[in-house]
């Protein structure tokens, strides 16, 4: 493993607002959603919101394994490995942002709805194009 290359993907994993987040749906077939990442900092573990309800959360609690991509013209981080939905209020609380109010219904009642909760994803095998150089390895 290249931990050059490593500092540098966990360097520019935390310029990512947005990424695509890949699960496997009922039929076993891979499917891919839009995400907002909060506030990445490394490759090892992310962390977004969803809903109790939705698609992701749903297809997470019959099969942990999924991906996350994020791109630029320049650089390439997939990341390969399991999520896990997490209801703790502190959690919660930890994540929750102003953005998420404004002109969003789904969480009634704010901070503390039922509904709102945070996906944790753990980093298992990475495969990287950054700074004109690829790689591919697994994360202990």
């Amino acid at each position: 493993m290249n931990t050059k290359l490593v500092e540098r993907a966990n360097e520019v994993i935390k310029g990512f607002e947005y990424a695509s987040f890949g699960v496997i749906d009922e039929s076993g077939y891979p499917s891919a959603s839009a995400i907002i990442l909060c506030n990445p900092k490394g490759i090892s573990e992310l962390y977004f919101i969803t809903t109790m309800d939705s698609n992701k959360a749903k297809r997470l609690r019959k099969n942990n394994k999924a991906s996350i991509n994020c791109y630029t013209v320049d650089n390439n981080l997939t990341l390969v490995g399991e999520a896990e939905i997490i209801t703790n209020q502190e959690t919660k609380s930890k994540y929750w942002e102003e953005w998420i109010e404004l002109g969003v219904d789904i969480y009634k009642d704010g901070v503390s709805d039922p509904n709102y909760c945070i996906v944790k994803f753990t980093t298992k095998r990475v495969s990287l194009w950054v700074d004109d150089e690829g790689a591919e390895f697994m994360l202990d």
